[in-house]
């Protein structure tokens, strides 16, 4: 039979106490947990939202050019880029300041073989070998 003293234990506020506790502490981490859980899904939510309007707003911009690529406007801006012009019209395309002439004006320079690499020389760039020297 239990005796006076273990039937006390279980009747007193403290133990029950402990044993609540003990059994609350898994609940909390728990409870924790998915707060932390639920954090992350807000975050990724909003990130997500923000990426869903820069799409929107970059498939308007696109519907927008696609209106305009359609229209004369367009083709007569793209005709110009390529220097083509309107039935009647003269394209004058100027030419540069720079460019007066066709060919450079200064010519190009042989280099002198090297003693070291003169059959090198020869080979790559068709210059002639540099004479061999005798000690």
């Amino acid at each position: 039979m239990l005796s006076r003293y273990a039937l006390n234990v279980w009747k007193s506020p403290v133990l029950w106490l402990l044993v609540v506790v003990i059994l609350a502490l898994p609940l909390l981490a728990d409870f924790n947990a998915r707060l932390a859980y639920s954090r992350e899904l807000a975050a990724e939510e909003a990130r997500l939202q923000r990426q869903i309007t820069a799409e929107r707003d970059r498939h308007a911009a696109l519907l927008e050019f696609q209106t305009y690529v359609r229209s004369d406007a367009y083709v007569e801006h793209w005709a110009r880029l390529a220097r083509m012009g309107k039935a009647g019209e003269v394209a004058v395309v100027p030419a540069p300041q720079n460019q007066n002439r066709l060919t450079p004006a200064v010519a190009p320079v042989a280099r002198p073989p090297n003693e070291a690499g003169g059959e090198w020389d020869a080979l790559l760039f068709g210059a002639a070998p540099a004479p061999a020297r005798n000690p």
